[in-house]
């Protein structure tokens, strides 16, 4: 009620809203808390609460986070307990909080603060060491040595036998040896060193923050402790320290980069410029994404005196014409004074740049005079020793981490062996994580070509990479297209070349115009016999930097990685191939049989019928008109019609024994089974013999047609190749997705005649054999829908413009083509009652896949095999003829204008089944009224 009242009181007074002060407002939070309280909880943002800490003398959230994480690791604190934040008493300390753990050890933020968590692992991990894996207690003195050496291997024994993990395992392999010392989060602030320097003395306040700053490794908070000391010890306005980034080869590569940025000492803590502000006008600053602020080598009074080692000391820095006010700008500050000084190491190496602006206008005119300089000299002889400490202490971090991350690259290596794609992916993720860049490629060159070309391409890019694609103008999308380009160019070369490509922005300009490439890395991934099988590439590090050596090496370990992940994939897969095959064969022969003697006898005392006799030279034949052993023998009496017997010397037991092992190599299915082919085959001889389309054709490739007719099928499990795809069957881990069906059943064709006393093609020399086993692999995979949707637009243009030659052979090859797909589809053109119980069976065998799908993959059927949509057939099938069958007739009757009857026969079964649509709307109204 109290919350709804106070709504209320303020909704009351909403026309005086402007009238409220400030202490109004305060008075009204005071006396309601609870209010005041939600209105926190739903409105506070993470830097809100973190000024409020840090106002009171509290860590901010993520160095509280870390101080805690290395407390708890060494033992002082456990993570689970709950910690609670409080102010030490004035007595204690006025300037340093504390931490309470479960109300009772009071542990100073000098004695937690750890500001990497990484390095707090590591640390303990090493201490952890000089103990038994899984010792209960520190061995004392009264624990004999060798007793105890015997306690550690029984232990490690123990821990090693436990299942291992890859952090385990990880941690075992990277031993770290290297004791990093801790050092304390300086508790004085500005005010209070101004207030320390006034009571110790210059001298003395001067060894203080150099004891300070030498016991400091994290480059971020040493920038800000020498920001702030620079400030106390020149009593000025404002400092800063700039340190220098790239290598040391060529000013070019060079730049400025500062942690901390202040602009007045009031602004103690933050950075020049917001997140996300760009400032790159020529001569200023730019802030990248982590609020690092950098400066072109060799620009304005910073950049000269990196360049040259030079002191500049002016007392009007306006007047300087290096000097560059973008700063004072964007941040309403005005410089007066300024002095800035190089920083060196120990090998007089410039490692950064310091500057102090606007001396107290209280002494000496507000200038910085020699005095100045001699104290600021000195002090940045001990700021270049502990810089040079830092940087040392980064890098060893920075080479911990890589080798841990190539560590985790191995374990993704052997735990992912099902997929080049997902391996690939995977060590391109981690490789553009480590090397800081904006977009990583692979491209796997083509073993199949004779020159250098490219199967695959792997393109990943950073989300913020991602968000610029996400709007690309018609403009950058064509420059999309150049880079692209640019880059298969540049991996050709790499390939050929087998050279290592490190390009950096001049040269990719010269490359290619606004490609957005600035720098590029591009390596050769071999295999293990030494051969290039592929290029990796990197473009475009996040600080805008070239790829330096150390980039080099470590994308090179990256490369021998990705290699020996091809390589492993590669192996897997053709094991789980060669076991995918092992099952399909024992599949076939556990399910199929050969003729056996007993119905060859029976089959060789069965007359011949003619061909005329059965309707065979007939379109129109009726498919359903044989039984099973007329079929053979009228499939006998098609190979003696056709002279293939007589031709090839087909014996007749070896053709008997064939035409019955395939026949048994058919399963029981609905539609595709013996009698399917079997009408395929009689229609291809009709074509063959009744539309004289045989003379077209040689006598090897009429064979190899009507025995792809015949065999086009085999072994048909009543789902198609989408289904096997989705189920992820034997057969598409043998075959692939493309064509799988097609290619088993071809396969099976062979099977049967590689068999003893099956192989009808025996007679055949090793040319003709040859030619007739292309021809009936072309044949049976033509069958496939995708590739008669593939040619037939070429095909109805070639016949459109009569410009058509059987003579040619990739012609004459389209048209056999399209001749097996009319076979295969010709029960669209018989008569009514054969289409209308053909379409059934077929339906019949949809929603038997359909039902697999819904039940056993958990998917929606499609509209054609949904049980629930069977009302559906005749719209179905009027659509199924109008945009599948009947183009194909017509080009055909336009070719052969005997062949006109198969397209009438579609129209015709199209008007039949447009009755059935029209019948089912009548009745469906009928009910419905």
């Amino acid at each position: 009620m109290r919350k709804n009242e106070g709504i209320n009181v303020l909704a009351l007074n909403g026309d005086n809203m402007t009238q409220i002060t400030l202490s109004v407002v305060e008075e009204w939070l005071d006396s309601h808390p609870e209010q005041c309280q939600d209105y926190f909880l739903r409105k506070i943002e993470l830097d809100l609460i973190n000024k409020w800490l840090v106002s009171h003398g509290f860590l901010n959230i993520n160095d509280y986070i870390s101080s805690a994480t290395s407390t708890s690791s060494s033992g002082n604190v456990s993570p689970a307990n709950g910690l609670a934040v409080q102010q030490v008493s004035p007595a204690t300390s006025p300037n340093a909080p504390s931490i309470l753990v479960n109300g009772t050890n009071s542990l100073s933020v000098s004695q937690m603060y750890r500001s990497n968590s990484k390095r707090c692992r590591r640390h303990d991990f090493a201490r952890a060491k000089t103990r038994s894996v899984l010792r209960q207690q520190e061995i004392g003195k009264d624990v004999p040595i060798c007793s105890s050496r015997r306690s550690s291997l029984k232990d490690m024994r123990k821990f090693t036998s436990l299942p291992p993990s890859p952090i385990s395992m990880l941690s075992l392999l990277i031993d770290s040896k290297v004791r990093l010392p801790r050092w304390p989060v300086s508790a004085h602030n500005v005010d209070t060193k101004r207030d320390l320097r006034h009571a110790q003395g210059e001298r003395d306040f001067f060894l203080t923050v150099v004891r300070d700053i030498a016991t400091d490794l994290d480059l971020k908070s040493l920038s800000q402790k020498i920001v702030d000391d620079l400030a106390v010890l020149l009593d000025c306005d404002a400092g800063s320290l700039f340190l220098v980034d790239g290598p040391p080869r060529g000013s070019r590569r060079r730049c400025l980069v500062s942690k901390v940025f202040d602009v007045h000492s009031g602004a103690r803590g933050q950075f020049l410029l917001p997140d996300g502000v760009q400032c790159e006008m020529a001569g200023g600053p730019a802030t990248t994404t982590d609020n690092e602020v950098r400066i072109p080598w060799g620009v304005g009074i910073l950049g000269h005196v990196a360049s040259t080692g030079e002191t500049v000391n002016l007392d009007v820095a306006c007047e300087d014409p290096r000097f560059d006010d973008e700063v004072d700008r964007i941040m309403g500050y005005y410089t007066s004074s300024l002095l800035c000084m190089p920083v060196k190491n120990s090998y007089e190496e410039i490692i950064a740049v310091a500057q102090v602006n606007n001396k107290n206008p209280d002494k000496d005119g507000g200038h910085f005079n020699s005095m100045d300089e001699k104290l600021f000299e000195t002090y940045l002889q001990f700021v270049g020793i502990a810089i040079t400490n830092a940087q040392i202490v980064e890098d060893s971090r920075a080479e911990y981490d890589r080798n841990r991350n190539l560590l985790e690259v191995v374990h993704d290596l052997f735990e992912e062996q099902t997929s080049i794609d997902k391996v690939i992916m995977k060590i391109m993720q981690r490789a553009q994580r480590l090397l800081k860049c904006e977009r990583a490629a692979v491209l796997l060159v083509d073993e199949s070509c004779d020159s250098t070309r490219f199967s695959k391409l792997f393109d990943l890019n950073s989300p913020k990479h991602n968000l610029k694609n996400n709007v690309k103008n018609s403009r950058q999308k064509v420059e999309g297209e150049n880079v692209s380009r640019y880059l298969e160019s540049l991996a050709e070369r790499v390939a050929c070349s087998g050279e290592v490509l490190n390009i950096n922005e001049l040269e990719c300009s010269e490359g290619i115009i606004d490609s957005g490439i600035n720098s590029l890395l591009a390596m050769p991934i071999r295999n293990k016999n030494d051969q290039i099988i592929g290029v990796a590439s990197i473009i475009n590090k996040l600080n805008s930097s070239p790829f330096d050596d150390y980039d080099e090496q470590l994308f090179e370990a990256f490369t021998i990685f990705c290699g020996l992940g091809i390589h492993n994939t590669l192996m897997y897969s053709e094991v789980e191939k060669a076991m995918a095959r092992q099952k399909v064969s024992i599949e076939v022969l556990s399910y199929h049989a050969t003729a056996s003697n007993k119905d060859v006898e029976r089959i060789l005392g069965m007359p011949v019928p003619a061909a005329d006799s059965l309707n065979l030279y007939s379109l129109a034949f009726d498919d359903f008109s044989l039984n099973d052993d007329e079929m053979l023998m009228a499939a006998v009496s098609m190979f003696l019609e056709l002279g293939l017997v007589k031709t090839f010397n087909i014996e007749k037991e070896t053709l008997y024994r064939f035409l019955i092992t395939v026949k048994r190599n058919y399963r029981d299915v609905p539609y595709h089974n013996w009698r399917h082919a079997f009408n395929v085959a009689q229609v291809m001889f009709a074509i063959m013999m009744g539309r004289d389309m045989k003379n077209t054709f040689s006598d090897l490739e009429v064979l190899g047609m009507f025995v792809g007719c015949l065999c086009h099928d085999l072994d048909h499990r009543g789902t198609n190749n989408s289904f096997q795809e989705k189920a992820r069957s034997a057969l598409v881990l043998l075959y692939g997705t493309t064509n799988t069906m097609e290619h088993h059943h071809f396969n099976h064709a062979v099977m049967i005649l590689s068999s003893e006393n099956l192989n009808i093609f025996s007679s055949l020399s090793a040319e003709s054999f040859s030619t007739v086993m292309k021809v009936l692999k072309h044949s049976i995979l033509a069958t496939d829908l995708c590739m008669y949707f593939q040619l037939r637009n070429k095909f109805f243009r070639l016949i459109e413009s009569k410009e058509y030659s059987w003579d040619e052979e990739s012609q004459r090859y389209m048209l056999m083509a399209m001749l097996m797909t009319s076979s295969d589809l010709a029960a669209s053109t018989k008569q009514w009652h054969v289409q209308k119980r053909a379409a059934r069976l077929v339906t019949d065998e949809f929603i038997e896949q359909g039902d697999k799908e819904r039940f056993e993959l958990k998917i929606q059927p499609q509209a054609l095999m949904d049980r629930e949509r069977q009302h559906e057939l005749p719209q179905l099938q009027i659509r199924w003829i109008a945009d599948i069958c009947l183009p194909l007739y017509q080009a055909l009757g336009q070719m052969n204008p005997k062949l006109n009857v198969m397209k009438e026969g579609a129209i015709n079964n199209m008007q039949q089944w447009s009755k059935l649509v029209d019948e089912n709307y009548k009745n469906a109204n009928g009910e419905q009224k």
